[in-house]
Protein backbone atom coordinates (compact mmCIF):
# COMPACT_ATOMS: atom_id res chain seq x y z
CA UNK A 1 0.00 0.00 0.00
CA UNK A 2 1.69 3.55 -0.82
CA UNK A 3 2.23 6.45 1.86
CA UNK A 4 -0.62 8.51 -0.13
CA UNK A 5 -3.26 5.49 0.63
CA UNK A 6 -2.27 5.11 4.06
CA UNK A 7 -2.26 8.80 4.54
CA UNK A 8 -6.00 9.13 3.27
CA UNK A 9 -7.28 6.10 5.20
CA UNK A 10 -5.72 7.76 8.02
CA UNK A 11 -7.74 10.94 7.24
CA UNK A 12 -11.21 9.41 6.02
CA UNK A 13 -11.19 7.18 9.89
CA UNK A 14 -10.58 10.22 12.05
CA UNK A 15 -13.37 11.90 10.20
CA UNK A 16 -15.91 9.23 10.53
CA UNK A 17 -14.41 8.55 14.27
CA UNK A 18 -15.63 12.09 15.32
CA UNK A 19 -19.24 10.99 14.16
CA UNK A 20 -18.93 8.11 16.47
CA UNK A 21 -17.94 5.58 13.71
CA UNK A 22 -15.93 3.09 14.86
CA UNK A 23 -14.69 1.69 11.70
CA UNK A 24 -14.71 1.72 7.89
CA UNK A 25 -14.52 -1.13 5.79
CA UNK A 26 -12.01 -1.35 3.35
CA UNK A 27 -11.87 -4.63 1.11
CA UNK A 28 -12.57 -7.71 4.29
CA UNK A 29 -10.67 -5.67 6.90
CA UNK A 30 -11.50 -2.94 9.25
CA UNK A 31 -9.75 0.27 9.38
CA UNK A 32 -9.91 0.91 12.91
CA UNK A 33 -10.70 4.76 13.98
CA UNK A 34 -10.08 6.73 17.47
CA UNK A 35 -13.70 6.02 19.54
CA UNK A 36 -14.84 9.50 19.40
CA UNK A 37 -18.72 8.77 20.24
CA UNK A 38 -21.50 11.02 21.02
CA UNK A 39 -21.89 13.42 23.83
CA UNK A 40 -22.25 12.03 27.54
CA UNK A 41 -24.68 10.08 27.69
CA UNK A 42 -26.24 9.65 31.42
CA UNK A 43 -29.97 8.83 30.11
CA UNK A 44 -31.55 7.78 26.78
CA UNK A 45 -33.44 10.51 24.97
CA UNK A 46 -37.40 10.14 25.18
CA UNK A 47 -38.45 10.13 21.85
CA UNK A 48 -41.19 13.33 21.07
CA UNK A 49 -44.88 11.97 22.21
CA UNK A 50 -47.26 12.21 18.82
CA UNK A 51 -50.30 14.34 19.93
CA UNK A 52 -53.56 14.98 17.86
CA UNK A 53 -54.62 18.65 16.68
CA UNK A 54 -55.70 20.64 19.76
CA UNK A 55 -59.65 21.26 19.95
CA UNK A 56 -59.07 24.16 20.74
CA UNK A 57 -57.55 27.13 19.65
CA UNK A 58 -56.76 25.30 16.46
CA UNK A 59 -55.86 27.18 13.05
CA UNK A 60 -58.56 24.83 11.23
CA UNK A 61 -61.15 26.28 14.02
CA UNK A 62 -59.90 29.73 13.24
CA UNK A 63 -59.76 29.32 9.81
CA UNK A 64 -56.54 30.80 9.06
CA UNK A 65 -54.61 30.52 6.22
CA UNK A 66 -51.00 30.02 5.75
CA UNK A 67 -49.29 33.50 4.73
CA UNK A 68 -48.29 34.07 1.11
CA UNK A 69 -44.47 34.38 0.07
CA UNK A 70 -45.40 37.60 -1.96
CA UNK A 71 -46.23 39.06 1.37
CA UNK A 72 -43.09 37.81 3.43
CA UNK A 73 -40.97 38.46 0.77
CA UNK A 74 -42.37 42.51 1.06
CA UNK A 75 -40.84 42.46 4.57
CA UNK A 76 -37.26 42.26 3.31
CA UNK A 77 -36.92 42.37 -0.47
CA UNK A 78 -35.73 46.04 -1.00
CA UNK A 79 -33.05 45.35 2.09
CA UNK A 80 -29.79 44.35 0.91
CA UNK A 81 -27.72 41.57 2.32
CA UNK A 82 -28.93 38.13 3.11
CA UNK A 83 -27.99 38.86 7.06
CA UNK A 84 -29.94 41.89 7.05
CA UNK A 85 -33.18 40.48 5.28
CA UNK A 86 -33.62 37.41 7.62
CA UNK A 87 -32.85 40.24 10.04
CA UNK A 88 -36.43 40.81 8.46
CA UNK A 89 -38.29 38.17 7.96
CA UNK A 90 -37.39 37.21 11.84
CA UNK A 91 -38.73 40.12 12.72
CA UNK A 92 -41.93 39.59 10.46
CA UNK A 93 -42.39 36.18 11.64
CA UNK A 94 -42.56 37.67 15.13
CA UNK A 95 -45.17 40.04 14.42
CA UNK A 96 -47.06 38.09 12.74
CA UNK A 97 -46.68 34.86 15.78
CA UNK A 98 -48.24 32.25 13.38
CA UNK A 99 -47.61 29.71 16.80
CA UNK A 100 -50.32 31.42 18.64
CA UNK A 101 -52.74 29.81 16.55
CA UNK A 102 -51.71 26.18 18.09
CA UNK A 103 -50.89 24.55 21.18
CA UNK A 104 -47.48 25.76 21.81
CA UNK A 105 -45.61 26.64 25.35
CA UNK A 106 -42.50 28.38 25.12
CA UNK A 107 -40.10 31.03 26.27
CA UNK A 108 -38.11 32.17 23.07
CA UNK A 109 -38.58 32.24 19.44
CA UNK A 110 -35.70 30.15 18.16
CA UNK A 111 -35.89 31.47 14.72
CA UNK A 112 -32.39 29.84 13.08
CA UNK A 113 -28.89 30.77 12.71
CA UNK A 114 -25.54 30.61 10.82
CA UNK A 115 -24.22 31.96 7.54
CA UNK A 116 -27.01 33.66 5.92
CA UNK A 117 -24.55 32.60 2.57
CA UNK A 118 -24.06 29.13 3.76
CA UNK A 119 -23.66 26.07 0.99
CA UNK A 120 -25.41 23.61 3.61
CA UNK A 121 -28.42 23.85 5.49
CA UNK A 122 -29.36 21.71 8.43
CA UNK A 123 -33.33 21.33 8.85
CA UNK A 124 -35.26 19.80 11.91
CA UNK A 125 -38.08 19.85 13.49
CA UNK A 126 -39.09 21.74 16.23
CA UNK A 127 -36.61 23.25 19.24
CA UNK A 128 -36.43 21.32 22.14
CA UNK A 129 -36.25 22.40 25.82
CA UNK A 130 -32.01 23.59 26.13
CA UNK A 131 -33.24 25.40 22.64
CA UNK A 132 -36.20 27.53 24.08
CA UNK A 133 -34.12 28.33 27.14
CA UNK A 134 -31.33 29.96 24.66
CA UNK A 135 -33.27 30.89 21.28
CA UNK A 136 -30.71 28.82 19.67
CA UNK A 137 -31.61 26.13 17.37
CA UNK A 138 -29.74 22.53 18.16
CA UNK A 139 -27.60 23.59 21.42
CA UNK A 140 -28.38 20.26 23.41
CA UNK A 141 -26.91 17.11 23.20
CA UNK A 142 -28.95 16.42 20.25
CA UNK A 143 -27.24 19.76 18.78
CA UNK A 144 -23.03 18.45 19.95
CA UNK A 145 -24.05 15.42 17.76
CA UNK A 146 -24.90 17.85 15.28
CA UNK A 147 -21.86 19.74 16.13
CA UNK A 148 -19.83 17.13 15.73
CA UNK A 149 -21.43 15.63 12.42
CA UNK A 150 -20.69 19.00 11.33
CA UNK A 151 -17.11 18.99 12.12
CA UNK A 152 -16.90 15.55 11.01
CA UNK A 153 -17.59 17.07 7.19
CA UNK A 154 -15.13 19.14 7.05
CA UNK A 155 -17.19 22.20 8.63
CA UNK A 156 -18.11 24.35 11.33
CA UNK A 157 -21.51 25.26 12.78
CA UNK A 158 -20.50 28.97 12.03
CA UNK A 159 -20.20 27.75 8.18
CA UNK A 160 -23.65 26.14 7.80
CA UNK A 161 -27.53 27.39 8.73
CA UNK A 162 -29.58 25.99 11.40
CA UNK A 163 -33.27 25.86 11.52
CA UNK A 164 -36.29 24.25 12.21
CA UNK A 165 -40.13 24.18 10.34
CA UNK A 166 -41.15 24.95 14.02
CA UNK A 167 -39.78 28.45 15.46
CA UNK A 168 -41.20 27.72 19.19
CA UNK A 169 -41.31 24.89 21.32
CA UNK A 170 -44.43 22.53 21.31
CA UNK A 171 -45.35 20.75 24.63
CA UNK A 172 -43.44 18.02 26.15
CA UNK A 173 -41.56 18.13 22.53
CA UNK A 174 -44.23 16.88 20.94
CA UNK A 175 -43.89 15.69 17.26
CA UNK A 176 -45.41 19.23 15.37
CA UNK A 177 -48.79 18.53 13.25
CA UNK A 178 -49.42 18.98 9.98
CA UNK A 179 -51.52 21.97 10.96
CA UNK A 180 -48.59 23.72 13.12
CA UNK A 181 -45.99 22.97 9.93
CA UNK A 182 -48.43 24.16 7.51
CA UNK A 183 -48.46 27.74 9.21
CA UNK A 184 -45.24 27.60 9.70
CA UNK A 185 -43.01 26.72 6.88
CA UNK A 186 -43.80 29.66 4.21
CA UNK A 187 -41.24 31.48 6.89
CA UNK A 188 -38.77 28.14 6.40
CA UNK A 189 -39.09 28.38 2.87
CA UNK A 190 -38.42 32.29 2.47
CA UNK A 191 -34.89 31.71 4.89
CA UNK A 192 -34.45 28.76 2.02
CA UNK A 193 -34.46 31.74 -0.24
CA UNK A 194 -32.48 33.92 1.31
CA UNK A 195 -29.89 31.81 2.27
CA UNK A 196 -29.73 29.62 -1.19
CA UNK A 197 -27.76 26.70 -0.29
CA UNK A 198 -26.35 24.68 -2.45
CA UNK A 199 -27.79 21.63 -0.18
CA UNK A 200 -30.18 20.65 2.64
CA UNK A 201 -30.43 17.96 4.89
CA UNK A 202 -33.57 17.32 6.50
CA UNK A 203 -33.25 15.87 10.22
CA UNK A 204 -36.18 13.26 11.09
CA UNK A 205 -39.07 12.90 9.48
CA UNK A 206 -41.44 15.82 10.06
CA UNK A 207 -38.85 18.09 8.36
CA UNK A 208 -38.40 15.89 5.26
CA UNK A 209 -42.21 15.28 4.92
CA UNK A 210 -42.77 19.19 4.90
CA UNK A 211 -40.00 20.20 2.86
CA UNK A 212 -40.37 16.85 0.35
CA UNK A 213 -44.44 17.42 0.47
CA UNK A 214 -43.95 13.36 0.61
CA UNK A 215 -45.32 10.99 3.83
CA UNK A 216 -42.58 8.01 2.92
CA UNK A 217 -40.64 6.12 5.68
CA UNK A 218 -37.37 7.83 6.50
CA UNK A 219 -35.51 3.83 5.11
CA UNK A 220 -36.64 4.70 1.96
CA UNK A 221 -35.99 8.46 1.83
CA UNK A 222 -32.27 8.44 3.41
CA UNK A 223 -29.21 8.15 1.20
CA UNK A 224 -30.80 9.14 -1.99
CA UNK A 225 -31.34 12.70 -3.51
CA UNK A 226 -34.49 14.50 -3.54
CA UNK A 227 -35.34 17.65 -4.70
CA UNK A 228 -37.74 20.13 -3.50
CA UNK A 229 -41.73 19.86 -4.94
CA UNK A 230 -42.37 22.06 -8.38
CA UNK A 231 -44.90 24.02 -6.11
CA UNK A 232 -41.90 25.74 -4.08
CA UNK A 233 -39.82 25.97 -7.43
CA UNK A 234 -42.42 27.44 -9.28
CA UNK A 235 -43.03 29.93 -6.43
CA UNK A 236 -39.22 31.20 -6.42
CA UNK A 237 -37.54 28.74 -4.42
CA UNK A 238 -34.54 27.47 -5.53
CA UNK A 239 -34.12 23.79 -7.19
CA UNK A 240 -31.99 22.89 -3.81
CA UNK A 241 -31.38 18.96 -4.04
CA UNK A 242 -32.57 17.62 -0.54
CA UNK A 243 -30.54 14.82 1.78
CA UNK A 244 -32.84 13.55 4.08
CA UNK A 245 -30.97 11.40 7.48
CA UNK A 246 -31.77 10.73 10.62
CA UNK A 247 -32.93 13.45 13.49
CA UNK A 248 -29.55 13.58 16.00
CA UNK A 249 -32.23 13.01 19.10
CA UNK A 250 -32.75 9.80 17.22
CA UNK A 251 -29.62 8.56 17.26
CA UNK A 252 -28.98 9.30 20.67
CA UNK A 253 -32.20 7.00 21.41
CA UNK A 254 -30.86 4.18 18.81
CA UNK A 255 -27.01 4.81 19.10
CA UNK A 256 -26.30 1.71 17.17
CA UNK A 257 -23.29 1.19 14.61
CA UNK A 258 -25.34 0.52 12.07
CA UNK A 259 -27.64 3.90 12.31
CA UNK A 260 -24.48 5.72 12.80
CA UNK A 261 -22.97 3.88 9.27
CA UNK A 262 -26.19 5.67 7.72
CA UNK A 263 -26.08 9.01 9.01
CA UNK A 264 -22.24 8.89 7.81
CA UNK A 265 -23.13 7.18 4.63
CA UNK A 266 -25.85 10.02 3.71
CA UNK A 267 -23.44 13.14 4.80
CA UNK A 268 -20.44 11.91 2.71
CA UNK A 269 -22.91 12.25 -0.27
CA UNK A 270 -23.21 15.66 0.82
CA UNK A 271 -19.30 15.85 1.22
CA UNK A 272 -18.75 14.79 -2.55
CA UNK A 273 -21.69 16.72 -3.73
CA UNK A 274 -20.29 19.81 -2.19
CA UNK A 275 -16.67 19.25 -3.35
CA UNK A 276 -15.67 19.48 0.69
CA UNK A 277 -12.63 17.78 1.71
CA UNK A 278 -13.75 16.55 5.21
Amino acid sequence: MSDEARILIAQHAKTAALLGVDFLPLGNAPVIAPAIVAPEEPERIPAPEARPEPAFQSATDLDIDPIGSAELRQAYEKISGQHAQLDALKAKYELDAPHQHFNTQFQNIVFGEGDSDAQLMFIGEAPGADEDASGRPFVGRAGQLLENMIKAMGLTRETVYIANVLKTRPPNNATPTGREAELCAPYLMEQIRIVSPKVIVTLGLPASHVLLGISSPMRSMRGNWHTLPARWIEDGIPGVEVMPTYHPAYLLRSYTEDNRRKVWSDLTQVVQKLGLSS
